[in-house]
């Protein structure tokens, strides 16, 4: 869509990129969904079960309920925010590897060397917190990318705060 068709919306930065960043896979300890309101930009989180907000979050199932029930209610207000799977943050750090990222050889072979299926591990073995800042720079401007992919899909032009 071009951008002059987005219409802008005001969005937390921080708390898209927690909703869109999660590693569904890994990080969601009961079934959780997120979205984001297309009038106010807020994000929400609810739970599938209304007793899993408050043992999780402290959020009270009433509160759950009631956001679930809007939610359902009104489908074209909320666009579901997907998260990532953990194939996504591995392809991430690979595309990392693979890049331009230093001109210097010998960290660049040590960095992929060090890589063999597990980001914490790789993290651990690599044994440079210079490289992993590195990686955490190329991750945040990847998945902002998606993120605001993602919403242009939707004609959303963030106008993160």
């Amino acid at each position: 869509m071009s951008d002059s068709k987005l219409r802008n919306l005001t969005i937390d930065q921080t708390l898209f990129s927690l909703a869109f960043d999660r590693d569904v896979d890994f990080h969601d300890g009961y079934p959780t969904s997120t979205y984001l309101d297309l009038r106010t930009g807020d994000i929400i989180w609810v739970y599938e079960d209304d007793g899993d907000a408050y043992t999780e979050a402290g959020i009270p199932a009433d509160d759950n309920r009631a956001a679930r029930e809007s939610i359902e209610a009104t489908p074209n207000r909320y666009l579901e925010i997907p998260g990532l799977d953990h194939g996504d943050h591995h392809e991430i750090l690979r595309g990392f590897l693979d890049s331009d990222w230093t001109d210097d050889d010998e960290r660049h072979t040590r960095a992929r060397n060090s890589y063999s299926g597990s980001i914490g591990g790789w993290k651990e073995s690599v044994d440079d917190d210079s490289i992993v800042h590195a990686f955490h720079a190329c991750h945040d401007r990847e998945t902002t990318e998606m993120a605001e992919a993602l919403l242009r899909e939707h004609g959303i032009k963030p106008d993160w705060k």
